[in-house]
């Protein structure tokens, strides 16, 4: 049961920021995450704060089944 109690404990915490999120949209969320630091290892130079922060609300809602609610709409 401690894996039930830990899962639950992380999609409450997420759902703050993402009402209505489920450990689907936490799984994509976390690959989305991992697949841009990866890119970012292979970039010349850090892109600017506003692109990244772009770069990282697209890549982190692909796969999502809940829509993400972010400050700043991806493009």
């Amino acid at each position: 049961m401690p894996l039930v109690n830990l899962s639950h404990y992380i999609v409450v915490q997420f759902r703050q920021q993402n009402p209505g999120a489920d450990i689907v949209d936490i799984k994509a969320y976390c690959r989305g995450f991992r697949y841009v630091l990866e890119m970012l290892k292979m970039l010349p130079q850090t892109p600017e704060p506003i692109l990244l922060t772009q770069i990282f609300a697209k890549l982190t809602s692909l796969g999502r089944i809940h829509n993400a609610f972010t400050a700043i709409e991806p493009s």
